[in-house]
């Protein structure tokens, strides 16, 4: 599997790491992160339908606390706010500066009681619902918007002036 901005999905094409890299069997539920893309907000919940999927150690993958809400932890962490204050944990070069398990086990997070989590949840939740379908109902205005230019600049449809 593979971790971007869009999160936990399978790879297009099944690529085969060398005689000694290892790979991990992957279970749903669990936080998932990419040490190289850290500091861009590689962060995921390993979803129903990737149960099973295979990831080497640049993915870890760990269990979620029982007392932490696994959905309240990702948006907690996928926030610009967290991930990009924890550039002392990356070590390496410029280029390929890695997030390692252990030190990324050793920050600190203040959570908050669970009922709290799930307010929290719920109300984020709905805000990205919102911010879903406004985004949508934008596209739709954008298509919109292309169809009339086409009518206009194929002169199916005539713009007037009007002189004063």
């Amino acid at each position: 599997m593979k971790l971007y901005g869009k999160g936990v999905l399978p790879k297009d094409a099944k690529r085969i790491g060398s005689a000694t890299t290892k790979y991990y069997v992957r279970k749903t539920g669990q936080f998932i992160y990419s040490k190289l893309d850290f500091l861009n907000g590689a962060f995921g919940i390993i979803p129903d339908e990737r149960d099973g999927f295979e990831s080497t150690l640049d993915l870890p993958a760990f269990d979620v606390l029982d007392s932490v809400l696994k959905e309240w932890f990702l948006y907690y962490i996928i926030r610009p706010e967290y991930y990009t204050k924890q550039l002392g944990l990356a070590k390496g070069q410029r280029k390929a500066r890695r997030v390692n398990p252990t030190e990324f086990l050793n920050s600190k997070i203040l959570i908050p009681p669970l009922e709290e989590q799930e307010e929290i949840t719920e109300f984020l939740t709905i805000c990205q619902h919102e911010i879903n379908l406004l985004k949508q109902l934008a596209e739709k205005y954008k298509t919109q918007k292309r169809g009339l230019m086409q009518k206009m600049l194929t002169g199916i449809w005539r713009v007037c002036g009007f002189a004063e």
